[in-house]
């Protein structure tokens, strides 16, 4: 591996091996066999509309196929992620017995001193999500000036890394652990880590914050109100916090069915999305469409490269364990977060879910730093990633006393 980044710190030098994505020649012309052979629904009252009120319009798809068919290079993008330092580790969960092969990609400091930082992507998204990240980092430091190792794992049964249930639901609780392991793997155990995530990221980040020590402080660009939570009447909303709420609120009117479909018919959205590419590209590409700020929209190529990733990776059925998070919601229970340890929140004003600044800091004595970005959706870090980066960086140095 040529990445002056890759060379591993001591304490994990014979654990994780270099690995490097490339999708076989067959796979590739199997799926675009299966993309020209897929249909797309007649013309309805619904998919005609211009607003998109219903999901992705029929223009919209049928361009789309169009552009995946003849014009998308799922080979340029390969070499995109070829071009982080890519591993494979082996993880031994004790709680069942399971050794799990986790893929993630990483940038390993020089300095003795650099903090161990691991990223966490949510749903419809992948480690992908955060190569703009690293990019970034390479441009602006060397190996021995990195302040950092960063950690960039795919999240158990997503993307590269091993299907670890089949037999039993994934909980929300167990890929936390398995991504608390995989920094224990990596030598991180004595010098502690901190953790960043978003969307299903988010809930892990802070599971973990909460269940293990070595998780020393955690930054979310996600956070809600926890059923039960309750903040003074007269906490001050900006009008832009304002403004932020009422576009979540009618988001949560009108786009929240998907996560009820997650949520209660996982098996059946599973096959039934897995079962062409362009189930699949509706499916995810209406979630990349809707969810990011619109005056700044993903190109279509992005979409298309994250669905492909999606396809390709089979990891469509078996990333649905944020179910649970649906049924825990739906049954008004709390979701875990540590009101101790030194926190981080990064508000995108275009988010589906947000908690305004008085809120947050009435609700956490801990938030150390908190950051509104009016412009930013949803997959903050492919959307402002010069914004997303200067925030997480800000908030390590801040928890560097920690270390």
């Amino acid at each position: 591996m040529s990445s002056p980044f890759a060379n591993l710190p001591d304490m994990a030098q014979a654990k994780a091996v270099p690995f490097t994505y490339r999708v076989p020649e067959h796979d590739l012309s199997e799926f675009r066999d299966l993309l020209k052979l897929s249909k797309i629904g007649p013309p309805t009252y619904w998919n005609q509309r211009k607003d998109n009120q219903f999901g992705v319009s029929h223009q919209w798809l049928s361009a789309a196929k169009d552009t995946w068919l003849n014009e998308f290079s799922w080979r340029a993008h390969e070499e995109r992620i070829n071009a982080v330092p890519n591993f494979k580790i082996s993880v031994h969960d004790p709680d069942n017995g399971q050794q799990l092969d986790i893929h993630f990609a990483a940038l390993f400091s020089k300095k003795p001193d650099a903090i161990p930082l691991l990223f966490l992507h949510g749903f419809p998204s992948s480690f992908m999500e955060f190569i703009p990240i690293m990019e970034q980092l390479t441009k602006k430091y060397t190996p021995d000036t990195l302040p950092y190792h960063v950690i960039v794992p795919s999240l158990p049964d997503y993307g590269l890394s091993v299907r670890a249930t089949r037999d039993t639901e994934m909980t929300v609780s167990q890929a936390a652990r398995i991504m608390h392991l995989l920094m224990l793997e990596l030598g991180f155990g004595d010098s502690g880590y901190v953790v960043q995530g978003g969307d299903l990221g988010s809930m892990l980040a802070r599971t973990m914050a909460v269940e293990f020590d070595e998780c020393k402080a955690f930054h979310v660009n996600m956070l809600v109100l926890n059923p039960g939570d309750a903040v003074s009447p007269t906490a001050p909303v900006t009008a832009e916090e304002q403004a932020a709420l009422d576009r979540t609120r009618r988001w949560q009117e009108t786009g929240f069915a998907y996560a009820l479909e997650h949520g209660t018919r996982p098996s059946t959205v599973g096959l039934a999305m897995s079962s062409s590419p362009l189930a699949l590209l509706a499916w995810i590409g209406e979630k990349l469409c809707e969810w990011v700020d619109p005056r700044a929209p993903f190109s279509l190529d992005t979409i298309l490269a994250t669905v492909t990733f999606y396809w390709f990776t089979n990891t469509f059925p078996s990333s649905l364990y944020h179910a649970e998070l649906v049924k825990k919601v739906m049954a008004g229970e709390t979701l875990p977060i540590s009101k101790v340890k030194p926190m981080g929140y990064s508000l995108y004003a275009h988010d589906l879910a947000i908690l305004p600044r008085a809120w947050a800091e009435e609700l956490y004595p801990n938030l150390k730093l908190f950051k509104f970005h009016a412009e930013g959706g949803h997959f903050a870090s492919l959307e402002q990633p010069k914004a997303f980066l200067e925030d997480v960086e800000q908030f390590v140095e801040l928890s560097r006393q920690l270390f």
